[in-house]
C-alpha cells in the first residue's frame, strides 16, 4: 500500500513541470518562480528557500501559528482560527487587504499537514472552505485557490521551504494587478519566515 506521505507528494509535484516555471525574483537566498494556468488570468507562484538551524517542527509551528499570520502574510488582517484539532490541523478566517480602488478580500482554508514517519519531511496543505462562515459584505469572499507548503529538513539542521499557491481572488480586479503580488506576495512571506525563525 503507497505510504500516504508519498502519494501526497506524488499528487503535487508530478502535474507541475519544472520548466513550465519562470524565474522571476532570486534575491537573499529566496527564490520566486510563476507560471500561468489553463483557464486562469492569474498566474500560480512557487517560493523556494533554504532556513538554516530550524527544525521542521520549529518552521510547522510558525506555518500553524495563525494567530500571528499578520506577522507572516503581507497585507493579512485580522487572522482567527475557527477549528482547531491537534496541531498540524485547522479551519481559519483571515482578511486581506487590497490595494485602492479594489475591495479587500477575505478568505476561510482548511490547514493540514502530512508528516513522513521520520519527521524529517512534511506538506502542509491548503484548501478553501469558503461557505464555512457567513460572507461579510465589507469583503470579496475568495472561493478558489489551492497550495501547499514542502518542508524537509536535512541533517545539517537545515530547512528546504516550497510555498506554492494558485488562487482567484474573485470578484472585479485586473490579472495584471493580481499578478504583480504573486512575486511580492510570498517573496515577503518567506522573508518574515525566515526573521521570524532566526528571532526565536
Amino acid at each position: 500500500m503507497i505510504n500516504k506521505f508519498l502519494l501526497l507528494i506524488l499528487l503535487l509535484i508530478i502535474p507541475f513541470p519544472e520548466s513550465d516555471w519562470n524565474l522571476k525574483k532570486d534575491k537573499d537566498g529566496i527564490k520566486i518562480y510563476t507560471r500561468s494556468i489553463e483557464g486562469s488570468s492569474f498566474d500560480e507562484f512557487r517560493g523556494i528557500t533554504t532556513i538554516e538551524n530550524s527544525s521542521l517542527e520549529e518552521v510547522l509551528s510558525v506555518i500553524f501559528d495563525v494567530k500571528n499570520y499578520d506577522n507572516l502574510f503581507p497585507d493579512c488582517m485580522n487572522p482567527k482560527v475557527i477549528i482547531q484539532e491537534g496541531k498540524y490541523y485547522n479551519i481559519h478566517y483571515i482578511q486581506v487587504k487590497a490595494p485602492w480602488p479594489v475591495k479587500n478580500r477575505d478568505s476561510v482554508y482548511e490547514e493540514k499537514a502530512v508528516i513522513d514517519k521520520n519527521g524529517k519531511r512534511a506538506v502542509v496543505s491548503l484548501k478553501p472552505l469558503p461557505d464555512t462562515i457567513a460572507e461579510n459584505k465589507d469583503f470579496v469572499r475568495i472561493r478558489e485557490g489551492t497550495g501547499f507548503w514542502e518542508l524537509e529538513e536535512d541533517e545539517s539542521r537545515n530547512v528546504k521551504v516550497i510555498y506554492q499557491f494558485h488562487g482567484e481572488p474573485g470578484g472585479e480586479i485586473p490579472a495584471w494587478l493580481a499578478n504583480s503580488f504573486v512575486v511580492t506576495q510570498p517573496f515577503q512571506t518567506l522573508v518574515n519566515l525566515k526573521n521570524r525563525l532566526k528571532n526565536e
